[in-house]
C-alpha cells in the first residue's frame, strides 16, 4: 500500500476546557502516515499533540480526537475515535469497506480485507499513544494487555479500589512504567507502577503461542476487555511474574 506524500490535512475544531468552561480552537490531524509524518508521531508520543493547554486558565486538557495512524512499513493501522457505536469501525475494518484518503486503489482495499495490516480501534488518546509506543518498541499489544490485567488485579487486591483504566506510560531503560487510574468516579486517583521490562518476555513466552496472528479480525479491539474475555489468565494467580 503506497504511502501518502501529501502534507497532513488539518481541521480546526472547537474545544471546551473542562476546568474553566471556556471555548478555544484547536488544530486536529485526521491522519498520520508513516513513513512521512514522523514529527506528528513524535508529538503524539511526547504528548504535545492532543494534550493542549487551555489559553484561558493554562490547564492542560486531554482531547477526544478522531485520528487514523497508518504505518505502511510495519503494516499497521490504529484508529482512535470517540464514536459511541462500539462496533462501527471494527465492522468496517473487517469488511474492508473503509473510505479514508489513504486508500487509493482496489488493491489497497484487498490488503485490508485479507488482514495484511494489523488493525486496532481505541477510544481514548492514551490508548492511541500506547499502541504507537508499543509498536515503536516491538511489543505485542495483546501480551501487554494481559500483563496490564495482572497488574490491575494486584493493584485492586492491594488498594481495595477498582482500577478504572491502566496504560503504558514509558519504556525507558530496563523498566516499564504504567499509569493506573483508580476509582469508580471523579475525582480519580492516579498512581505510577513500574515493572522490570523482562517481565514482558516471560508473558510473551507463556501466552504468545496461544494466540493467532496479530492481523486477525478478532484482535481489532485489543484492550482490557479483550484480555478478560480471552480467559488466558483465568487460572493464573494475579501477577504471577509481575513485581511492583
Amino acid at each position: 500500500m503506497g504511502a501518502s506524500n501529501e502534507v497532513p490535512k488539518t481541521v480546526n475544531m472547537p474545544a471546551q476546557c473542562p476546568f474553566c468552561g471556556e471555548m478555544f480552537d484547536y488544530t486536529m490531524y485526521p491522519e498520520i502516515h508513516i513513513p512521512g509524518d514522523n514529527k506528528l508521531k513524535k508529538k503524539v508520543l511526547n504528548k504535545s499533540l492532543f494534550f493542549p493547554t487551555c489559553p484561558h486558565c493554562r490547564e492542560e486538557i486531554k482531547l477526544k480526537p478522531r485520528c487514523m495512524y497508518i504505518n505502511d512499513t510495519k503494516r499497521e493501522m490504529f484508529i482512535v475515535t470517540d464514536d459511541p457505536k462500539e462496533t462501527e469501525f471494527e465492522a468496517l475494518l473487517m469488511t474492508g469497506d473503509i473510505r479514508f484518503n489513504n486508500i487509493h486503489t482496489d488493491d489497497d482495499v484487498v490488503d485490508f480485507m485479507k488482514g495484511l495490516y494489523k488493525r486496532r480501534v481505541v477510544r481514548d488518546v492514551d490508548s492511541f499513544r500506547e499502541k504507537i509506543l508499543l509498536s515503536d518498541n516491538n511489543y505485542d499489544d495483546r501480551i501487554m494487555e494481559l500483563m496490564k490485567l495482572s497488574l490491575s488485579e494486584l493493584i485492586e487486591k492491594d488498594s481495595h479500589t477498582p482500577v478504572y483504566r491502566i496504560f503504558l506510560e514509558d519504556t525507558a531503560g530496563s523498566q516499564l512504567e504504567f499509569t493506573a487510574i483508580l476509582g469508580t468516579g471523579a475525582p480519580y486517583e492516579y498512581i505510577t507502577i513500574k515493572s522490570a521490562a523482562n517481565v514482558y518476555n516471560q508473558y510473551r513466552d507463556k501466552y504468545l503461542k496461544k494466540l493467532g496472528r496479530p492481523e486477525d479480525d478478532e484482535y481489532i479491539a485489543t484492550d482490557q476487555k479483550w484480555a478478560k474475555n480471552s480467559g488466558l489468565l483465568k487460572d493464573e494467580d494475579a501477577g504471577f511474574v509481575v513485581p511492583i
